[in-house]
């Protein structure tokens, strides 16, 4: 432990000087999210840093997520060890005359005077660390280009199969802090190039740029060793200080948590956090299930009562098709399984250069009301679903896919990756100067080739029918006679009475949803006996002729508007005698632009001789 009038550290702000001067305002928007929420990014972040950083080493990398509090005694000691007061209070007014600076100022003052502080520990376990120099920006400086570094547009060791690196790392962490402010602690093989070290911490801000005692600050800080008495520069603590000064920090926050010297790994305590445990593993099951099943990649989420509980991407009734999917476009690269609502097959060579494989689906009920309906699951080796392309039309029939990339395209579509690594884009100015014409025919043939087999693939799943929009066509006489009760040539010749009316209408048609009311009443043929009257609703898609629709979901509901059932092709069963009516409404879901008519089939079962 760290003696307790002991002050080792000191904050380094760097100072706005001379040309060119670099102030947060750009760091911080220099990292386009996309459509990514604050908890996927981080997800994102954290799987991929581990997966890279535990590639080389033995075992299964793993990732731990805890959630913690420093309260009381343990918060002010806590911020004195990190000398937090000193460096953020004198600035506190300053930010709050800001008004850009208001919800920052806000988050400030909650962290210097409320009774808590709430904090997010991420750390990974066979790992190699963050080695290297801290104050240089090799390919090999890890600690440096993740907690120093400034928009590096390169990748990190130069692996195709990495994830990479843009130097925006600690930006995805700041952010994920209300008061972008995150502690570093790293154990790494000591080697030549590290200089005798094998332990590193460092604290870092980045804060919103200001003048202070008359002096600009652009807003970066760091929290470190002094480098030498004469200049205000800091470095990381290192070995046994940085030890010291973690163990205490983590004792502080309620946890036991010791890295001894060649327990290889990295620390990043996020303080006053905005993330969420369960988005969390929602993400981490997203963009990891093909880490998490080919046990690339373990994940844990420790909660703050001292529960725990792991990703299940299984287990996601709105997932499990596209771990499906991903499974058999990687076992059957080369090959093609055209099915029934299915299909598997390579997309075509360019120039000699392998792309991958794809598998396609008509998308189940979870998926095709989900926000992935017509997505493909793309990927390219690391662990990681990149992103999930928008690659069909909410006109048709929903599908969803997967494609895998061959090795072959791995150094093309690393090179047209964005910050966020969440698409392939021909035009990318790294990927033009890398590769020239040839990386952006591969690039594009992917894109391109991809979207052309599923938009023909998700056309190939609807009905043969021709729809018609005529009083004279099909369409219009099924509803007529629906409304109406006429038979006309639809119904199939029978010897027997219905032993009940039956009334089926249209009563409106959404976007979301097309419903029908069906009323079953009695008639001149009810018999005087209580029987069992089954229902049985479908859906079919109206033109020249009906086709019915599987795999779709039907909704039935009472008249008070209750759930009776909610599946594909439901069955309904009810006490039916004279004097009584049902009245129930069917919906739907997700019609589209198709015709759709449903459908009630009625059995009943008459009890007596004569029905025997």
């Amino acid at each position: 432990m760290m003696s307790e009038d002991s002050n080792p550290g000191r904050w380094e702000l760097q100072r706005m000087e001379g040309k060119n001067p670099i102030h947060t305002g750009g760091f911080l928007t220099a990292y386009d999210q996309r459509e990514f929420t604050a908890d996927e990014v981080a997800a994102r972040e954290s799987g991929q840093n581990a997966i890279d950083a535990g590639r080389k080493v033995p075992g299964i990398t793993e990732l731990h997520f805890h959630r913690l509090t420093v309260k009381g005694a343990a918060k002010t000691k806590f911020m004195d060890l990190l000398q937090l007061e000193p460096v953020l209070r004198p600035r506190l007014e300053t930010f709050e005359k800001d008004e850009a600076n208001k919800r920052f100022a806000g988050k400030l003052r909650d962290l210097l005077d409320g009774k808590s502080i709430a904090a997010l520990l991420i750390r990974d376990l066979n790992t190699c660390g963050l080695g290297g120099q801290w104050d240089r920006y090799e390919r090999g400086d890890h600690f440096a280009r993740l907690v120093c570094a400034l928009n590096l547009d390169d990748k990190a060791d130069g692996d195709s199969e990495s994830g990479g690196s843009f130097g925006l790392g600690k930006t995805t962490y700041a952010k994920s802090s209300l008061v972008n402010t995150v502690i570093y602690h790293s154990v790494f093989e000591q080697t030549p190039e590290t200089r005798g070290v094998h332990r590193r911490l460092m604290a870092t801000g980045v804060y919103p740029r200001h003048q202070h005692d008359g002096v600009q600050f652009g807003g970066f800080a760091y929290f470190g060793a002094p480098v030498d008495d004469e200049s205000d520069e800091t470095r990381p603590f290192e070995n046994e200080e940085a030890k010291a000064l973690w163990q205490e920090l983590m004792t502080l926050c309620g946890l036991s948590v010791v890295r001894e010297e060649g327990d290889s790994g990295t620390d990043i305590l996020i303080l006053m956090d905005r993330l969420d445990l369960d988005s969390l593993k929602t993400a981490v099951e997203d963009y990891y299930f093909p880490a998490l099943n080919n046990n690339q990649l373990n994940v844990t989420f420790h909660s703050e009562d001292g529960s725990s509980f792991s990703p299940a991407p299984l287990a996601r009734k709105d997932l499990d098709q596209f771990v499906r999917l991903f499974r058999t476009a990687e076992e059957h690269a080369g090959k093609q399984k055209p099915q029934d609502g299915f299909l598997s097959k390579p997309l075509n060579k360019i120039s000699g250069t392998n792309l991958g494989t794809f598998a396609f689906e008509r998308a189940e009920q979870d998926e095709a009301v989900s926000g992935k309906r017509n997505c493909v699951a793309v990927a390219r080796g690391t662990g990681m679903i990149i992103n999930y392309e928008k690659l069909g039309s909410d006109r048709f029939e929903p599908a969803v896919g997967a494609f895998v990339a061959h090795s072959d395209a791995y150094p093309y579509l690393v090179a047209s990756e964005n910050a966020a690594h969440s698409e392939w884009n021909e035009e990318q100015r790294r990927l033009e100067e890398k590769y020239q014409d040839e990386g952006r025919k591969v690039v594009k043939a992917i894109n391109g080739r991809l979207k052309d087999n599923f938009e023909a693939f998700q056309r190939s799943l609807q009905p043969d029918v021709t729809q018609s929009r005529t009083e004279s066509g099909q369409l219009a006489k099924l509803l007529s006679g629906a409304l109406s009760g006429s038979k006309g040539d639809l119904a199939p010749r029978k010897d027997f009475h219905n032993p009940v009316s039956i009334h089926l209408t249209k009563r409106k048609r959404e976007d979301a949803r097309s419903i029908w009311r069906l009323l079953l009443q009695e008639n001149e043929h009810t018999p005087d006996v209580c029987f069992q009257l089954k229902v049985k609703p479908s859906i079919s898609v109206a033109g020249e002729r009906l086709v019915p629709l599987r795999h779709r979901e039907i909704i039935v509901k009472d008249a008070e508007g209750n759930v009776l059932v909610q599946k594909d092709a439901p069955e309904l069963e009810f006490e039916f005698s004279r004097g009584q009516e049902v009245d129930l409404t069917i919906e739907a879901p997700n019609p589209g632009r198709l015709n759709y008519v449903v459908q009630c089939k009625c059995v009943a079962d008459i009890p007596g001789p004569e029905n025997e």
